[in-house]
């Protein structure tokens, strides 16, 4: 029977409402007259997630913001896989675009999420769960200084269609024996991953 160092985690309930974008903070809730949780706020994540195990050995990739460590970065929930990452890749050179922007348009992240200066390409080294599936549509309202964000995503378009991975858990699990080990670090220029960004 395969442990898996993220299991706990995975099972939580929030762990799925995460990776489908929705806010479960306590401030974000929609609440009836008596304080009753009616709705959780929800942008962005996967559309219909699904349960999916990674093998020790694999190869994953994440975008972090420049002011975090990147030890810290790879305490994030989400990630894609090696051949993602080579879409990724082929659709920035098919575009003349650079890696960060073509992460924008495919995983959905707006400059609000991410300023998307570092990349870290990593591996797995115990059995993890994760859940996986395609970027759903990105809204946000007006406000703290932004327009409206309304990336829609474009699933339909399979030069478009990128599977993502969240992976619950990983903040938790203790430095001495990590899931995930770094095996490099690269930094990224914060004006081509968003330059031509689009608002509404």
């Amino acid at each position: 029977m395969t442990i898996y160092a993220n299991g706990a985690a995975f099972d939580e309930r929030k762990s799925r409402l995460l990776a489908l974008g929705t806010d479960v903070s306590a401030g974000k809730a929609i609440v009836d007259l008596h304080g009753n949780v009616l709705a959780y706020p929800r942008s962005g994540g996967m559309i219909n997630p699904e349960r999916y195990e990674l093998e020790p050995n694999s190869k994953l990739f994440r975008f972090g913001g420049g002011a975090a460590d990147p030890q810290a970065i790879a305490k994030g929930s989400w990630w894609i896989e090696h051949r993602e990452f080579a879409t990724l890749l082929r659709f920035g050179a098919t575009h003349g675009i650079s890696v960060g922007l073509a992460m924008r348009l495919l995983c959905l992240v707006p400059p609000e999420w991410s300023d998307a200066t570092i990349l870290v390409r990593a591996r797995v080294t115990r059995s993890l769960l994760a859940w996986r599936g395609v970027s759903n549509s990105v809204v946000i309202p007006p406000g703290a200084g932004h327009k409206i964000v309304n990336m829609p995503h474009q699933n339909d378009i399979a030069a478009r269609r990128l599977h993502q991975l969240f992976i619950p858990g990983l903040s938790e699990i203790k430095s001495h024996d990590p899931a995930i080990s770094i095996e490099n670090v690269y930094r990224l220029d914060s004006k081509e991953s968003a330059q031509g960004f689009l608002y509404l």
